[in-house]
């Protein structure tokens, strides 16, 4: 199989990297830069076993252009693992000036995997594994607000966690679209795990002694989002979420004005009717 990963090189993403290569797995990573990966010690000790895709996921037009060289270079995608994020300490904007939680946590991974859509396609058993959070399972509606124009950041439960629950809507969205029938698209929890991430400065500061007690590790985070794609169980099942290998009932959804009021932060290219979402 061709497995895509982002966010592959450190963390949840590199223990799943290993898992999938364990498997017998083609992976291929995408890295901000090729000066980025030549700074990762886990790049060389991997090299020769994973493929290397660059791109900035904060910047739109650069994900468009891998996808299109992932396309011509692979032609097949079996599985894409979205599982790069930011969790950042302030307010940021990115190049097309969108809030970068819902930037790089929402937008990038829907416009990776439908500009993907025709490679995905071609595969026997295709599947999208999107890393979400626990919130899934409780929260009734997306806060726009703090999702789009946050004001000041509330670590962790402000605009990451709005971000992450724009991509599940997003993604189960797609799932229930006629036209992405053939792909499975579920979406995930990993847990709390102790990875780079849950150390940074976007951490909430009293969250962090909790964290050396009570998170686990970032194997036990890459086996559930393993097991999402590969466990018999949930063979032909697309548009849930899974905690703990278990199906959850989702009560969030959009509309479809909150859906176009998500994407209309997508800048189509001149010349370009739109996004593949069809």
């Amino acid at each position: 199989m061709h497995v895509l990963i982002t966010g592959g090189h450190s963390g949840i993403g590199l223990e799943l990297t290993k898992q999938i290569l364990d498997s017998g797995h083609r992976v291929g990573w995408i890295l901000r830069s090729k000066k980025r990966a030549d700074s990762l010690h886990t790049v060389e000790k991997l090299r020769g076993k994973i493929e290397l895709f660059y791109a900035d996921l904060s910047i739109q037009e650069q994900v468009r252009a891998v996808a299109k060289e992932i396309t011509q270079k692979w032609k097949v995608v079996d599985i894409i693992f979205n599982n790069a994020a930011v969790l950042l300490p302030d307010i940021r904007k990115s190049s097309q000036d969108n809030e970068m939680h819902f930037e790089v946590n929402t937008l990038a991974p829907y416009l990776l995997t439908t500009h993907l859509k025709t490679a995905l396609q071609k595969a026997e058993q295709p599947k999208v594994i999107n890393t979400v959070s626990d919130s899934m399972a409780n929260e009734e509606k997306i806060d726009f607000e703090t999702l789009l124009n946050p004001h000041k950041i509330k670590k962790l439960f402000g605009s990451y966690l709005q971000s992450k629950l724009a991509l599940s809507c997003l993604m189960n969205d797609l799932a229930s679209n006629p036209a992405w029938a053939t792909i499975k698209i579920i979406n995930v929890t990993p847990g709390a795990n102790k990875t780079p991430m849950t150390k940074s400065s976007g951490m909430p500061k009293w969250l962090l002694p909790l964290r050396y007690l009570f998170f686990k590790s970032p194997q036990e985070g890459a086996t559930l989002i393993y097991k999402a794609a590969f466990d018999k169980k949930h063979a032909g099942k697309t548009g849930i979420f899974l905690k703990k290998n278990k199906e959850e009932p989702i009560q969030i959804k959009i509309t479809a004005s909150e859906k176009d009021r998500l994407l209309s932060h997508i800048k189509t290219p001149p010349g370009n009717v739109g996004i593949d979402s069809q």
